[in-house]
């Protein structure tokens, strides 16, 4: 027989995962009723904690698990987990949190959500990539605080606490950059389908020019990689050959591009001016250098480690939305 999890409880009591968890860890700061419900559901399902991890000193291990995609470490320098790890690493250090590093790979991750729901860590930090965008469904019934560095998408998200910059804001500054140049005909390479961000770069800029009586049919898909950048910027130029200007959903892709339009012997920005995005340190070793929006990245994972530890404290959090800005450099 299945054992009941902390989302079955949730449900009987009527309540989100969050409120169940933090009155099932003792939390003061949630109403009355609620915790009256979320006990009276634990009781009815014979939920039970994990009592290994409550029997250690003060129920804590000290120590909270940053959890990103392993596909990831091999083009770390320019990447986007770069940052947002150094971030998080140095606020749950100044905190004596002792940071534990998973590599999560979508073929196993029975191994890593047995080992998070098995409390030997108080609580885990996902540096969030399409490539293990699962892990959002995987976790749902661990009893456990998560916070993710960007926001899910799909099943089980609804009461997630994630930090994110705000993309929207973000491709509506690259498009409007674009257009206060004087380019009529802009493209974009969007980012992968199962990733917030990557929907909210491209409606920030489709809604721009939409208002702006523009085109929006110029769109290509990548997956956030350099050679994906290349491919679509190369189907762009043969659907669309007047382009002049493109917005790459990320700088790795936005260099593939610029390759691209260098072998078709368009001239960045004479021909074609080029935004990115994220300002990683590839933006600016870029020749030329990427004018791209700028994401708080490194603070969003210090911010994703404060709210961890505050929900491993048992107070209440909500997602937090960062503001971009756009660097301007040579290529827009």
């Amino acid at each position: 027989m299945r054992k009941p999890t902390l989302v079955d409880v949730a449900r009987e009591a009527g309540v989100s995962r969050a409120t169940a968890s933090r009155v099932l860890a003792g939390a003061s700061t949630v109403d009355a009723s609620m915790v009256v419900a979320v006990r009276e559901a634990a009781a009815k399902l014979a939920y039970r904690t994990n009592v290994a991890a409550r029997s250690l000193a003060g129920g804590r291990t000290g120590a909270v698990a940053i959890v990103l995609a392993a596909g990831e470490l091999e083009p770390f320098s320019g990447s986007f987990v770069a940052a947002p790890l150094k971030g998080a690493t140095a606020a749950l250090l100044s905190a004596a949190q002792q940071p534990a590093l998973f590599l999560a790979d979508p073929r196993q991750l029975d191994a890593l959500v047995a080992y998070l729901a098995a409390h030997y860590v108080d609580g885990a930090v996902v540096i969030l990539q399409h490539e293990i965008s699962t892990i959002t469904q995987a976790l749902a019934s661990v009893d456990l605080p998560i916070v993710f560095v960007g926001r899910p998408m799909g099943e089980h998200t609804e009461d997630v606490t994630f930090v994110d910059s705000d993309n929207y804001a973000g491709g509506r500054l690259a498009a409007e950059h674009l257009i206060a140049l004087g380019r009529t005909r802009i493209g974009v390479i969007s980012g992968p389908a199962d990733m917030a961000a990557s929907s909210d770069r491209v409606r920030g800029w489709r809604d721009v020019l939409t208002e702006r009586g523009l085109d929006t049919r110029a769109v290509a898909r990548g997956d956030f990689t350099m050679p994906s950048g290349s491919s679509a910027m190369a189907r762009l130029l043969s659907r669309y050959p007047d382009l002049d200007a493109v917005f790459a959903g990320s700088d790795l892709m936005a260099v593939g591009a610029m390759r691209v339009l260098e072998a078709s012997g368009r001239a960045v920005p004479d021909d074609i001016a080029l935004v990115g995005f994220d300002d990683t340190v590839v933006a600016a070793t870029a020749e030329p250098p990427l004018t791209s929006v700028r994401q708080p990245l490194e603070q969003m994972g210090r911010v994703a480690a404060e709210l961890v530890m505050e929900l491993i404290a048992g107070r209440t959090t909500a997602p937090r939305w960062l503001d971009t800005t756009l660097v301007v450099r040579d290529s827009a």
